[in-house]
């Protein structure tokens, strides 16, 4: 938008055009999804028509992999070019409030936009520093025998489907009793009895004390007391992300900034220096998702054409794990609808008895909807099981635009599908 306005903009990038989601983040995951994805059709057809033995070439998909990550760079260095944008490759920092230098030349501009994501948490245990990461999985030319992943959120659960469903020996270790904090309890429960099903090895209450890293070999020991000990060829840590703020020297600018990135108001705009702008995943609000770090360029944006034009509108955006079953949601939680005091009843359907669940063989399958009938509203939709990544946009659009129950309840789907379903989970 600014510069098709005719500003005068530069882009700098560390290390390569294009940003994290297509080169090191949802676009390539999803690419190696699609492999697990393919092996779990299988298995859930398997006796019911489908007959044969399948398995996933690692190497081959890597390859495949890397056939939709080596192209951008270059293509999205073009567009800038071709949108009269300047480009720059190298580390860039502050070096005043409107000021920063980049491979040793200095760019003034009236503003400055801060993009730079997030990057891993390191493990503060005993042998926790530099161990592999999610860049690292996505960039693994074998794929290991016995790998653990430690954490309880997207990351971890998305590669541990990946692995498995590729011939590996998985094991999840998670501190706590909770995972996937974010999303609906329940069906995150039932999530983590569906990855133990299919042979994911999932230990709850297990913090890591301590890794140790023995010719080839790591010991990870875990538990209070460090008393269980688990082996594996490979250990991912997936325990979370930091705002990338560290190398941008952001006190030169006093942009003020906190263990959740980069401190903005609702117009994207550093709350210590009103020339700065934090946009995604370094900021300090907002779900770290692309959808969300675009919505907030574009208030951004306007706000830098037109100060004080527009604000960022959170609501009805989806979150998804793409596990196997993926789980979504969308609104607010059912604790966080009770906090607030509001009526609402939380309608559960048990998708894995539907025709578009059973025809698949898929036997997890389960939405939570609430619905606050006296406004004729749904609140919040949660749904685990096939199919959940795409009927979650729906109840999106729902809860985003304000689109009354009645009208929903209202509305004619095609059948059979999986969207037929909402005039029941509704």
């Amino acid at each position: 938008p600014l510069a098709r306005a005719g500003k005068k903009v530069a882009m700098i990038e560390a290390v390569a055009y294009g940003g994290v989601c297509p080169l090191s983040g949802c676009n390539p995951k999803k690419v190696l999804m699609s492999g697990a994805e393919a092996m779990h059709m299988v298995a859930g057809m398997t006796g019911s028509g489908v007959a044969g033995g399948i398995s996933i070439d690692w190497p081959q998909l890597m390859r495949f992999k890397q056939s939709f990550v080596d192209p951008v760079p270059e293509s999205a260095r073009r567009a800038y070019e071709g949108m009269g944008i300047e480009t720059w490759l190298g580390a860039a920092k502050f070096v005043g409030p409107r000021e920063v230098v980049v491979n040793g030349e200095t760019l003034t501009a009236p503003h400055v936009c801060v993009c730079v994501g997030q990057e891993s948490s390191p493990l503060p245990v005993p042998g926790g520093e530099g161990l592999p990461v999610s860049d690292d999985f996505l960039n693994l030319k074998n794929l290991p025998r016995r790998i653990i992943f430690i954490g309880g959120g997207f990351i971890a659960f998305e590669f541990a489907h990946i692995a498995r469903m590729a011939g590996a020996e998985v094991v999840l270790l998670n501190r706590s009793d909770r995972v996937l904090r974010q999303f609906d309890p329940v069906l995150s429960q039932a999530l983590v009895e569906a990855s133990r099903a299919a042979g994911i090895d999932i230990r709850l209450e297990r913090p890591v004390q301590t890794v140790e890293r023995l010719s080839g070999v790591y010991r990870v020991h875990c538990g209070e007391h460090g008393s269980d000990v688990i082996e594996a060829d490979m250990v991912f840590n997936c325990t979370g992300r930091r705002a990338a703020v560290s190398r941008l020297d952001l006190a030169q600018a006093g942009v003020e900034h906190g263990p959740a990135g980069i401190a903005v108001n609702s117009r994207m705009q550093s709350v210590s220096n009103p020339h700065v702008y934090a946009i995604g995943d370094v900021a300090d609000q907002g779900l770290a998702l692309t959808p969300v770090a675009t919505i907030q360029g574009r208030v951004a944006a306007a706000n830098i054409l037109h100060p004080d034009s527009a604000e960022v509108d959170y609501t009805g955006i989806p979150s998804v794990c793409f596990s196997l079953p993926p789980l979504a949601k969308v609104g607010l939680l059912e604790s966080e609808a009770l906090e607030r005091g509001l009526e609402f009843k939380v309608k559960e359907t048990d998708l894995a008895d539907s025709f578009s669940w059973k025809r698949l063989g898929e036997s997890v399958g389960r939405a939570r909807v609430l619905v606050d009938e006296r406004n004729d509203r749904v609140l919040g939709a949660h749904i685990l099981g096939h199919n959940a990544e795409e009927m979650i946009n729906l109840f999106a659009l729902i809860v985003r635009q304000g689109i009354p129950v009645s009208k929903v309840r209202d509305t004619v789907w095609a059948y059979p599908t999986c969207g037929y379903e909402l005039k029941y989970m509704v």
